[in-house]
């Protein structure tokens, strides 16, 4: 009886082992397949964003995006009004990660769209926020700008719905102006406030500058955020490089600064340079 009574306990023992063991190659099964998932996610995303600069005669354009996870909420992109002016947007949905990489995706359909059938920033922002604002859960925004560049000439005109940092730098004055946001981020409100869009000029060399806030926020180990003062330093510091370069050495200034503390959020960017 006794011997019984052993040799029960063991093969107890022996199925909870088992079943333990099953259970974990079962959980290490599906953390594979989602994480599968997310790869195709990620590339799914970054195969949206543009491929190549955009040809426009009197600029050299480049963006740049690194998630802080295999996806994020940021996305960059251009196309064109019907009357030839190219539009630069730049979005930044709260949060990041597969949700927002979501809405991301959404909210470039949308201005896609708008942007080709409207005439003005404004109509196409009006049409993109009301389409977002059905889609949103509350608490849930985008903040969202858009740069129309006529060709030849160094004319912009920016629409920001609650964007920032948004930086023109003057090659002759050696200075940064901020533009401010106009309106109010999409999903906010069922009707898309503004003040009007704010006119620019770039002469030679000029530079124009959207980031999203991963950038001025990330953190070295002593807490302190590389700020906008910092991300001006790098800019001017690398301001007679071409646009995609400038890039790469903005990033390459962060990582440095950041002195191994993990991206928190995600980056991306954007630069307009009249040539």
């Amino acid at each position: 009886m006794l011997s019984g009574l052993i040799a029960g306990g063991v093969a107890g023992e022996i199925r909870k082992y088992v079943q333990a063991a099953l259970r974990e190659a079962e959980t290490k099964q599906q953390l594979r397949r989602l994480h599968h998932d997310l790869e195709i996610a990620r590339d799914i995303q970054q195969a949206l964003l543009p491929k190549d600069s955009p040809k426009i005669e009197g600029y050299y354009i480049a963006g740049w995006n690194k998630p802080a996870e295999e996806t994020g909420g940021d996305y960059y992109d251009w196309t064109t009004f019907s009357d030839g002016r190219l539009i630069v947007s730049l979005a930044d949905v709260t949060g990041h990660g597969i949700g927002p990489a979501m809405l991301a995706g959404v909210c470039r359909a949308y201005s896609r769209t708008n942007f080709r059938s409207h005439r003005t920033l404004f109509d196409a922002f009006r049409s993109i926020n009301a389409a977002i604002a059905r889609d949103l859960d509350p608490g849930r925004f985008i903040t969202f700008v858009g740069v129309a560049c006529t060709p030849g000439t160094g004319d912009l005109e920016v629409l920001s719905a609650g964007h920032g940092p948004l930086f023109r730098y003057s090659a002759a004055n050696d200075t940064f102006t901020e533009v401010d946001s106009q309106g109010v981020p999409l999903g906010v409100l069922p009707e898309f406030t503004s003040a009007p869009s704010t006119p620019l000029h770039l002469e030679p060399d000029d530079l124009f500058l959207l980031v999203t806030d991963g950038f001025v926020e990330w953190e070295n180990p002593k807490m302190e955020e590389f700020g906008a003062a910092r991300l001006k330093q790098e800019i001017r510091a690398s301001r007679n490089l071409s646009p995609d370069k400038m890039l790469t050495a903005l990033y390459e200034a962060v990582l440095s600064f950041s002195s191994g503390t993990k991206q928190q959020d995600d980056l991306t960017a954007v630069i307009i340079k009249r040539t």
